[in-house]
């Protein structure tokens, strides 16, 4: 049988329809698993794998890979295929196979990479966004955990919030897989993971990171609290038609250089006022333009898809993150939101698309054995996609079936990646990335 139906919605002006809000009073916690005192085999063997992965990839895939903090590779794949899937519940085999797989693209650590006794406490902060000591970082951190008696959590609080200028203040670079590889630690109890999401953020330190240190004088024209909004003026404003010739994370550093005050006057309108329902906003409109912007002809845009993912990981952080740290991370992703955006030619996207999708039937059970046994089951990303809307539902309510239809789409219509452009140094989609036989 057939279901399409309609979400019951809000409009902003500009016209953007989001689902109605849940207008939550607190976030409760997310399922959490500690894989280090873990006794279900399956579990088990997530946290023998990540450790395996830990000691023999590196964090970046190589050590001169990607420019300017973009599109990190390496036990960053590893872990997001093997933490996704296993939170869709892929079984021993699947997880293991996913493991071996993953391996074979990555790439061992050994002479080529500087290692830990470069990176000391007095030093650390001066090494930030060299590539090189991706492994380096790991080993330093690793070290700091054992000198805390294994309590990663308290290695991860001072050196994410210390200082006036914080490291997690520049978490969205490398496509926000500090974000992402931070999440997983939490949710599965990881040091391993926490490790490498230090290093993460050390070597993909986001050179926007001064807007939220030291806030330039706002030059907005407008001020609201609904990005939806802003995102609908991006759209429609016409000083960034044409300014590239195709999408890409590449364009980044012309917007910076040419564009930058559009992109700041843009979002300094923003006005984070209550961020528990701005994340919420934050989490429904990164699902809106992740997913509508793709259909089966075009497929699905790489790096609108981690507008979604990335707030997926801020969702699954918010409760261990301190509160007064809530507004800044909140903009931090709103200009990481802006400039992925403008970066992919501004597309189109609308709660329509979504609504349009038919159900026929179709739960949460069904996507979740549907996406286990997909063509595309081995790409690091995939899975990530497929959960992040469950998560989010988990979290705010079915919304008519909003994050549904938002799976359902993706797993109807996907057949590759899209949005690289010209590509970047280091990485080629067809032949870097996943291709089903």
């Amino acid at each position: 049988m057939s279901t399409t139906t309609t979400t019951a919605t809000t409009t902003t002006t500009g016209s953007i329809r989001l689902p109605k809000p849940a207008v939550l009073k607190e976030l409760k916690p997310l399922p959490a698993f500690d894989v280090s005192t873990a006794t279900d085999e399956r579990t088990k063997t997530l946290g023998q794998l990540l450790q395996k992965g830990h000691v023999t990839v590196a964090p970046l895939r190589e050590p001169e890979l990607i420019l300017h903090s973009h599109l990190p590779h390496g036990s960053v794949q590893h872990l997001q295929l093997l933490g996704s899937a296993y939170g869709i519940g892929a079984g021993i085999e699947q997880l293991t196979k996913s493991y071996e797989h993953e391996i074979t693209t990555l790439v061992s650590i050994d002479e080529r990479f500087v290692r830990g006794d470069q990176i000391e406490k007095a030093n650390w902060r001066a090494h930030l966004q060299e590539k090189k000591f991706t492994v380096a970082f790991v080993d330093f951190f690793d070290e700091e955990v054992k000198k805390s008696g294994g309590d990663w959590k308290k290695v991860v609080e001072e050196y994410l919030y210390a200082g006036p200028e914080p490291l997690i203040n520049g978490y969205c670079g490398g496509l926000g897989h500090p974000f992402i590889h931070l999440a997983y630690a939490y949710e599965y109890g990881s040091k391993e993971v926490a490790t490498q999401a230090l290093s993460l953020g050390c070597t993909e330190y986001d050179g926007f990171h001064g807007l939220i240190d030291h806030p330039s004088p706002d030059n907005s024209t407008y001020k609201t609290t609904s990005l939806a909004e802003i995102m609908q003026r991006v759209h429609d404003d016409q000083r960034f038609d044409n300014i590239f010739a195709l999408p890409g994370i590449t364009n980044t550093e012309l917007l910076a250089e040419k564009y930058l005050h559009i992109v700041l006057e843009h979002w300094n309108a923003w006005e984070v006022v209550d961020p528990l329902q701005q994340l919420e906003q934050i989490c429904d409109l990164s699902v809106l333009m992740a997913i509508s912007t793709g259909d089966a002809i075009a497929s699905f845009d790489f790096f609108c898809i981690h507008l979604m993912t990335v707030a997926h990981a801020i969702r699954l952080l918010w409760i261990s993150i301190p509160k007064e740290r809530h507004a800044s991370i909140l903009k931090q992703f709103a200009l990481f939101q802006i400039v992925q955006y403008i970066n992919q030619l501004r597309p189109a996207f609308g709660i329509e698309k979504l609504e349009s999708v038919d159900v026929k039937g179709r739960d949460w059970e069904w996507v979740y054995s549907t996406a286990l046994k997909h063509k595309w089951a081995l790409d690091s990303h995939f899975f990530k996609v497929v959960r992040a809307p469950k998560v989010m539902q988990d979290t705010y309510g079915t919304k008519d079936g909003f994050y549904l239809k938002a799976a359902l789409k993706f797993l109807d219509e996907f057949h590759g990646w899209e949005g690289f452009g010209a590509g970047v140094a280091g990485f080629d989609p067809k032949k870097d990335g996943y291709i089903p036989e």
